[in-house]
This record gives C-alpha cells, structure tokens and sequence, in this order.
C-alpha cells in the first residue's frame, strides 16, 4: 500500500538530511552553488537532486551533471529536474513530491531595488516551504566546513526542535563550537522592573533573568543525543527577536545560522511591521539555515 506525500511529510523530523535539493540557474555563480550543496551531500550520505525551473537542452544537462561528478558524487547519487512554472511554486512542488529533507538556495547577501526580485523569491519560500531552507550569500568555490555555529533559543515551540538540527549538524560537521544564543526582549524589563531605583540593581536582576534563560537552554539541551559531544556557549541577548540575532551574527560570525521557519500565518502587525525572519533577510549575515519544524 503507498504511502500518499503528506503521510510522509506530516510528523517528519527536520533532519536527518536524506534528500537535498539545490536550486540552479546559470548565473555566474551556479557552480560555486552545487559546490555547496555536494559538499552537505557527501557529508549527510544523501540524495541530491538538482532543480531547474524551465526547459534544459542537453548542453545545458551536461555542464550540471559534469559540475557534480566534479565534486566527487556518482550519477547514481543524482537527479536533475526541470520543470516549467513560476519560479517559487515550482521549487516548491518539486520538493514536496520528492520529500527533501534541505533545500539550499543561493542567495544575495542584501537586497536592493533592482534585486529584490530575488529576495522577494527568498521570503516566498522560506514562509511556503515543508522543509528546511539554506540560503548562502556567498558560496565559495572550495567549500568550507560550518566550524562556528549559532542558532537562535528564543523561547517559542519550535525552538527545541531547532536546537537539535543545530546539535545533529555540529557532530556532522565536527564543528568547533556551537553558540545557543536566547534572545530576549528588552521591553520586559521596562514593566517588570519599573521599580528599580538605580541602573545597578537593574542591571543585576537582567542578570539574574539571564542566569534563569541560560538554565532554561541547559535543560533543553540535556535532553537532546549528542549535546554533550560538543564544545557549546550560551548567550542570552537582549533585543527584538530577529534584530538582536542578526546584530549577534555580525559581531560572532559564524559560518552557519539556525533560526525558527515563519509562522505559516502572518498577522496585521507582522505585516505593517518587520518581524523576526525580516531582519536576516534584509542583510544576510551569514548562511542561514531556516528550520522547517514539520507539524507546527
């Protein structure tokens, strides 16, 4: 009896990466892309399908296919796609009826004018994609591994499941350190603590909260296999979710950022106002990894 695409998605965990998926078009840095995504292929031992909104001749076939037995990966390993359409719900549908587990994305590192059409196409499917999202600003021809990770612990239902593709990544990548950053906002502190009467003992009771955040990711990650092979720092910062980790990702730098996926359903303020995932995607600090929890 087969099993129909959405009893394969619903409950599926975001990792591990059995199926990556990279986008491709022939701009002058396609190569370095696929680089990208061969390199996480080898690492996750997955299949890797490469997608190409359009018709593709046999030229065009060929650099792809040579592209990617370049990166030491056989045919066997790999697929190319190519189907007509617009652009995000093909990509989109393409991995929902191949159950890709990563979808990795070139990406530009700040929007403009002229190029918001590719942010605009970044936004779409990071808030309508059933899998994680990778966006890299600047893939590089000899890829590197993520030795410095972040994610971000803001304290929602999501997070926990975050935390982990960010733990399962670091022992695969063998990285040096992984940053669990709890972002905080600051306006709390504004009515809660309205009755400090000096900027010292404010200041120790932000300190003291931040003591509590920090117990409260420590339990988090006790529960999660392999926390405890890795070299991990926590961080509680204060500011609003989205602003704060992007300012934390520009001063740390890491090679990899993990955040939450967008609510599926934005409200009026969300939509007058920058939110959370509008903060990174306006001015990409780094490669960002959007965690598609499956089921929330």
């Amino acid at each position: 009896m087969s099993v129909s695409l959405a009893e394969q998605l619903r409950g599926r965990l975001p990792y591990p990466f059995e199926t990556i998926a990279v986008a491709v078009t022939f701009s002058s840095r396609y190569k370095v892309v696929i680089k990208e995504a061969a390199r996480l292929a080898r690492i996750h031992r997955s299949k890797l399908i490469l997608i190409y909104v359009g018709v593709l001749d046999e030229q065009q076939k060929q650099k792809m296919t040579r592209c990617v037995k370049e990166c030491h990966i056989k045919e066997k390993y790999f697929t190319i796609i190519s189907m007509k359409g617009a652009v995000v719900n093909t990509i989109l549908k393409i991995c929902k009826q191949n159950v890709v587990d990563l979808l990795v994305l070139g990406a530009l590192k700040k929007e403009s004018v002229i190029k918001h059409y590719v942010g605009s196409v970044a936004r779409k499917i990071s808030r309508k994609a059933k899998c994680s999202v990778l966006l890299m600003p600047n893939p590089k021809d000899r890829p590197q591994t993520f030795n410095k990770i972040a994610v971000s612990a803001v304290d929602l239902p999501k997070t926990p499941l975050t935390m982990t593709t960010a733990v399962y990544i670091a022992n695969q990548e063998n990285s040096d350190v992984l940053h669990v950053v709890s972002e905080e906002y600051i306006p709390m502190f504004e009515s809660a603590y309205a009755d400090c009467s000096t900027d010292v003992e404010l200041d120790n009771r932000k300190a003291e909260f931040a003591e509590q955040c920090k117990l409260r990711t420590r339990k988090l990650l006790d529960e999660i296999p392999g926390s405890s092979a890795i070299n991990i720092k926590k961080r509680v910062i204060f500011g609003k979710p989205g602003h704060s980790i992007h300012v934390f990702a520009k001063s740390c730098k890491p090679d990899l950022l993990l955040v939450n996926s967008p609510k599926k359903h934005l409200g009026l303020l969300d939509r007058l106002f920058p939110h959370d995932l509008e903060y990174l995607l306006e001015d990409l600090p780094c490669n960002l990894l959007i965690v598609h929890s499956r089921g929330f």
